[in-house]
């Protein structure tokens, strides 16, 4: 199945894939969702640093998606893989809620990432969709766990009162606040 990547470059070695990612790769390739020539090597090393389980999510989550105006599919792919590794790397993954963040694992300086009262309104924002979990990448929980406790509330209340319609980037914008704060020390605005 080894087909020549164009312009002359290496296609990438499959082969070191474990034997459910190799399988769920296939699939994806004999349904024309890419081509393997479109694939390149980082992203099988990228799977390859994954759990199967996290690696099939990434495959998964990359094969869903309408990739007809997405022109490097493969730097597309790896931003499905690295979020698999940002989530790993925050103690999710395939052992945490469903793969998403959570707050477990961080070291930040500031009082947030232990503070019940801290966990309890961001699950509540969680819980009311304002912000969905997975949403957050590891920059904005790292961010995020290095505020103080009044800080932390701030944050997460200034967000809840932003205009959602207006948001972009919710992770991005998160952090955006998260840093603010930090500089300001928690003293308003």
């Amino acid at each position: 199945y080894a087909a020549a990547a164009p312009m002359g470059g290496n296609a990438p070695n499959f082969s070191v894939l474990s034997a459910v990612v190799s399988q769920t790769m296939e699939q994806l390739f004999l349904r024309g969702t890419v081509q393997r020539w479109e694939i390149d090597q980082k992203c099988v090393d990228g799977l390859q640093s994954l759990p199967d389980a996290l690696a099939v999510e990434a495959i998964q989550d990359f094969s869903c998606r309408d990739l007809m105006q997405i022109r490097n599919k493969s730097a597309y792919f790896m931003g499905c893989i690295n979020k698999r590794k940002d989530n790993l790397a925050m103690g999710g993954g395939a052992a945490g809620a469903g793969g998403l963040p959570t707050l477990a694992g961080l070291t930040g300086s500031g009082e947030a990432a232990n503070s019940p009262a801290v966990r309890e309104k961001l699950e509540s924002m969680f819980a009311t969709g304002v912000l969905p979990r997975e949403t957050l990448d590891y920059r904005a929980w790292s961010e995020f766990s290095k505020l103080k406790e009044a800080q932390a509330f701030a944050c997460i209340d200034e967000f809840v009162a932003s205009d959602q319609s207006r948001i972009r980037n919710k992770a991005a914008y998160f952090m955006g606040i998260c840093k603010k704060h930090q500089q300001q020390g928690g003293f308003g605005f």
